[in-house]
């Protein structure tokens, strides 16, 4: 199976994340996109973020209509904090029939180089970085080694694809503008946010257990 990654911590996971889910899927041909729900963000503060539980409950009522779309506890069932190359690798240890890649917003790219072992990250396994908008990278920019740009490919989301290890791309798919920021700052003034941000269930997931009334500010 060709199976891709897509990594983070979904607090809430909104439209956004669904589309390009399903969108790769069609453009790399994959058979499913796993929802990796981080237990420690590497990269967030983990005081602003909400409980592990809330935000996988929430992703798999998100993806409960869409059957290519998976939520998963891979990470949740680790211990410590949440690293991409650590992930893929036991994933490729464990799964050795299957191929991955790991998705993630182009935004990341600008701090690609303080990840951990990101070179090897690149060489060794194959990553897919989508364009959000306002965001948008040009790889010529980035602080990483001429090298390792020429393994980012930017691609276009009307052709198909092959994902390969060693092989990353930059792709802009026009996501829905929408972001969990956005969401909680609107829950925390008292106002429901657009039916085009979030699903019906999640919605209603969020407004049971009182999500985030008192948190508007994390990230």
């Amino acid at each position: 199976m060709k199976i891709g990654i897509l990594g983070g911590s979904f607090d809430p996971i909104h439209s956004g994340h669904v589309y390009i889910g399903l969108r790769l899927c069609e453009v790399l041909t994959l058979d499913q996109v796993w929802f990796m729900v981080a237990n420690v963000p590497p990269h967030k503060d983990k005081r602003a973020v909400s409980g592990a539980y809330h935000r996988y409950a929430m992703t798999v009522l998100a993806l409960q209509e869409h059957k290519q779309l998976l939520a998963s506890t891979w990470e949740l069932q680790r211990e410590g904090r949440s690293f991409t190359i650590k992930t893929l690798e036991s994933l490729s240890r464990s799964r050795q029939n299957d191929r991955f890649c790991f998705i993630a917003g182009s935004d990341s790219l600008r701090d690609l180089h303080s990840w951990k072992d990101y070179d090897k990250l690149l060489l060794e396994h194959c990553c897919v970085f989508v364009q959000r908008p306002g965001f948008e990278v040009n790889v010529a920019g980035l602080p990483l080694a001429q090298a390792l740009k020429e393994v980012i490919q930017p691609i276009c989301s009307e052709t198909h694809h092959e994902i390969q290890p060693g092989r990353s791309f930059l792709i802009n798919l026009n996501p829905p503008p929408v972001s969990s920021t956005a969401i909680r700052e609107t829950l925390a003034s008292g106002d429901t946010p657009s039916p085009d941000w979030l699903s019906p269930a999640v919605l209603r997931y969020i407004a049971k257990h009182r999500l985030y009334e008192d948190n508007p500010s994390s990230s």
